[in-house]
């Protein structure tokens, strides 16, 4: 598998990137209410419920070159739409930059899960091409918000025209890929292809591994979640410091994450899955709980959260290989962007609760409470999963 796809991806992540540290710091900014940067999130995450589903069943379907250009396009429209627009009151503020970062977020979903189906089209070395996933979503984060941080103060206007050449420069990438696995389709029964997303539900729930991964995504998305919507009032209302230190929180999670990929890249020949899982769950739940006993200090956030990426890059990699080896390749794209639509449904119900918290710092810290419980009980489950599916395996092969 060329390496320079994995060089387009880290552009558009970091165009990405950009707009995650960019979106909730200037509703703040512009607001100055937590209420409405929880807003902001919800209509953030909220279209995805009804088009995520439909992207993955597309990419089957018509193969990723054309959903990659379509995209990357809709994305520049809503960035010039934010740069060249004058915002008349707090309300369009909070859904103008929503509704951009919705389409953000469903074109990162769709970059994802294009790369998922490319790997399982063409890699052989699928489990080391999953990680470099996760290498160039954290790179992304790193110099996302290393780039706004420096070019905020310029007027955020500016600072959008650069995810507008970052996206233009990956649709003219897939532009260019002529006949190549990128315009695969599956000419086979569509409704063994497509199939409806009840009976893919019914997939999901009736595979252990699948189902349970879920639940652990859901405690993770739910805690990151709560850091991007409410990290910059948190800076500014139990810290005292300015906003945009918040982007300090995106490059430390990013530089850990970079660093629990190489981590990763090394344990994972030596180690089995259920020990990786361990591993990934005792570092997110410890480091968790700390972030919520020690809520003053900037220096304990960002450790803390940064260690718990670590965690997650864990978690997030062996969760992207089960659905890699266990969903059929031919429904692996509308499969996978079925798990990813429940894994980030809990987003937009936090945005909506922040929303309703009338800008309680001790309601932001119990929902942190809250997804850490949630991450530990699918964690849990999700390790005696991998258990029992490596007892069948070396079952079936005493038995070969």
């Amino acid at each position: 598998m060329s390496i320079l796809y994995f060089y387009m991806l880290f552009l558009v992540l970091l165009a990405d990137g950009v707009m995650v540290f960019l979106t909730p710091v200037i509703v703040y900014q512009l607001t100055g209410s937590v209420e409405y940067s929880g807003l902001s999130y919800a209509i953030w995450w909220l279209p995805r419920i009804f088009l995520i589903p439909v992207i993955g069943r597309y990419i089957d379907r018509l193969g990723v070159r054309p959903l990659s250009i379509l995209s990357d396009l809709i994305k520049i429209s809503g960035c010039l739409f934010l740069a060249l627009h004058t915002f008349s009151s707090d309300l369009l503020i909070a859904v103008s930059f929503g509704l951009t970062g919705s389409l953000i977020s469903i074109g990162n979903s769709q970059t994802l899960i294009s790369y998922e189906k490319i790997i399982s089209l063409v890699s052989e070395d699928k489990e080391h091409h999953a990680n470099l996933i996760s290498r160039m979503d954290f790179l992304g984060m790193i110099l996302g918000p290393l780039i706004g941080m420096i070019m905020i103060d310029y007027g955020y206007q500016y600072l959008l025209l650069l995810p507008c050449v970052l996206y233009l420069s990956n649709a003219i990438f897939f532009y260019t890929r002529h006949g190549s696995t990128l315009n695969e389709t599956h000419a086979v029964d569509v409704y063994q292809t497509h199939p409806t997303l009840k009976k893919t539900i019914l997939f999901i729930s009736s595979a252990p591994l699948l189902l349970f991964s879920v639940f652990i995504a859901v405690g993770n998305n739910m805690f990151d979640g709560l850091v991007e919507s409410a990290g910059a009032a948190l800076i500014d209302q139990a810290m005292g410091l300015p906003v945009k230190y918040f982007g300090l929180i995106d490059v430390a999670a990013g530089v850990c994450g970079v660093v629990g990929t190489y981590i990763y890249g090394y344990t994972r020949i030596y180690a089995s899955r259920k020990i990786l899982m361990i591993f990934s769950v005792t570092l997110i739940v410890s480091s968790s709980l700390i972030m919520i006993l020690f809520q003053n200090s900037l220096w304990v956030f960002i450790l803390c959260y940064g260690i718990s990426i670590i965690g997650k890059v864990f978690s997030g990699n062996l969760c992207r290989i089960i659905r890699i080896e266990v969903i059929p390749e031919n429904i692996l794209a509308s499969t996978s962007s079925v798990i990813v639509l429940l894994n980030q449904i809990i987003l937009p119900v936090t945005g909506l609760l922040l929303f309703l918290s009338i800008g309680s710092s001790f309601i932001v810290y119990l929902l942190m409470a809250c997804a850490t419980c949630i991450t530990l009980l699918a964690g849990c489950l999700l390790t005696l999963s991998l258990s029992k599916a490596n007892n069948i395996n070396e079952k079936n092969t005493s038995q070969a």
